[in-house]
């Protein structure tokens, strides 16, 4: 069951967590009120991940809870973390970051440059019953898969506490859901169209007159 959200509360979420991991660009005394001052300070803070909130606008925002088949295949965003955690993963998803460690320990995970020590922080945090914040994830209307925009640790943390338990613990998640690209240059190509088709009746018109 998905409820909608506004993209404000997201945001704010959001940008209140990066102040709570001690991101550098982010001031948790100064976390700003104005919505649009809060985005700024978030693509600031995170200008690969949330680059998608301003450049494939509108988004839609829905808050809800992950079923497993949807868990297994969640993926890094693109942008340059996105090949770090590929390069750690059996199949691209964060899922095979975690069976990589299940095998093999976190090796690939240093050899990768990521956290391996946030990882089994967390994983440690919800073998205890400690929920995590919902993750930020992002999709296009009527596409798969779905790419983490927030909360790559949590997700592997996660998977890594599924394989060593088979037990999957439900994570919560907002849902950015974009337009399909596929629409823009289809509705320009129309539009151009409409517009050609308007110049030559015009034009038809002015040859017939005297």
């Amino acid at each position: 069951m998905s409820e909608r959200v506004s993209e404000e509360r997201v945001l704010r979420d959001w940008l209140a967590r990066e102040a709570d991991c001690g991101a550098a660009d982010v001031d948790p005394e100064t976390v700003p009120t104005n919505s649009a001052a809060v985005l700024d300070a978030l693509l600031t803070a995170k200008p690969g991940a949330a680059a998608f909130v301003w450049r494939e606008r509108p988004v839609r925002w829905y808050r809800l809870t992950l079923d497993r088949e949807r868990f297994v295949d969640l993926r890094p965003v693109d942008g340059p973390d996105d090949l770090l955690w590929r390069a750690a993963s059996t199949d691209g998803t964060l899922f095979g970051v975690a069976e990589r460690i299940h095998e093999e320990g976190v090796a690939p995970l240093e050899s990768a440059g990521i956290d391996a020590e946030a990882i089994r922080t967390y994983r440690d945090d919800l073998a205890s019953g400690t929920p995590f914040d919902p993750l930020v994830v992002r999709t296009r209307c009527g596409a798969t898969p779905w790419f983490v925009a927030d909360g790559n640790h949590r997700v592997t943390a996660a998977a890594l506490h599924y394989l060593e338990t088979g037990r999957y613990v439900p994570l919560s998640a907002y849902v950015a859901v974009t337009a399909n690209p596929v629409l823009g240059p289809t509705i320009t190509r129309i539009r151009g169209l409409l517009q050609r088709l308007a110049g030559r009746t015009i034009a038809h018109r002015g040859s017939r007159e005297p």
